[in-house]
Order: structure tokens, then sequence, then C-alpha cells
């Protein structure tokens, strides 16, 4: 791998630990900084959400979110654009005291513009039990 592949793995990773880290802190701002104007969230459902949409449906996460790990992550560059796969896991403490904990399979597409990457797509499904 050349230096400038691995430098570009290495910021892709960057990017996608803050972004968890700002779901993590509900950071609508950083995430702002982080996400594409153009980015879109596909989830479970065929459903399809905006930016907009997506920082709002983190800030509408109920209770409390207690961690949020990322496990089997991998970088891939194919020129200005950037592919993460992964696993992610959420443990969420509800309101009424119960945990729960959701793990999902990710896909989170990125494009190198004005000289950082940007994350434009986002997609996951839940796993397997």
């Amino acid at each position: 791998m050349s230096p400038e592949a691995s430098h570009a793995h290495r910021e892709l990773l960057e990017l996608e630990r803050s972004v968890t880290q700002a779901i993590r802190e509900r950071s609508a701002a950083r995430l702002r900084e982080l996400l594409s104007n153009d980015f879109v969230f596909r989830g479970t459902g065929d459903v399809e959400t905006d930016r907009e949409a997506f920082i709002s449906s983190v800030a509408a996460i109920p209770g409390e979110i207690l961690d949020v790990e990322i496990a089997s992550l991998r970088a891939h560059v194919f020129e200005d654009t950037g592919v993460l796969t992964g696993t992610q896991r959420a443990r969420v403490r509800l309101p009424d005291g119960t945990e729960v904990t959701d793990t999902q399979h990710f896909t989170d597409v990125c494009r190198w513009r004005d000289g950082k990457w940007w994350m434009v797509l986002a997609h996951s499904v839940p796993a397997a039990p």
C-alpha cells in the first residue's frame, strides 16, 4: 500500500470513529461537520432519510446511550471514494430502566471533497441474532 493510500485509509477510519463519537454524544453540530450536505441514510425497510432527518433521529433515540462500539471495521479507497464496512453495537438504557442492545452491519460511503473526507451515504441492516 502506498503512503498516500495508507494515509487515506487512516483518515477514513478516523472519520468513522468521529461519526460514532458524535452519535454517542448526540452532537448535531459535529455530525454536520462530518456528513455531506447531500448525505443519505438508508436503513431497514428500504427507508431513506436526508442529513437533517438522520441527525434528528439520533437526537430522538429514547433513553441514555450507554455505549456505541464498532467491530470488524475496514476501509477501502477507490480514488476519491472511500467505503467503510463493519458492525455497530449500541447499548441504550430506556426511560423505564431497561437496557437494550442493537447490532447493525453497515456500509458507509465517503467522498474526498474540498480537502477532506465526507460521509455521503450510510446503509445499515440488523445483524442476525
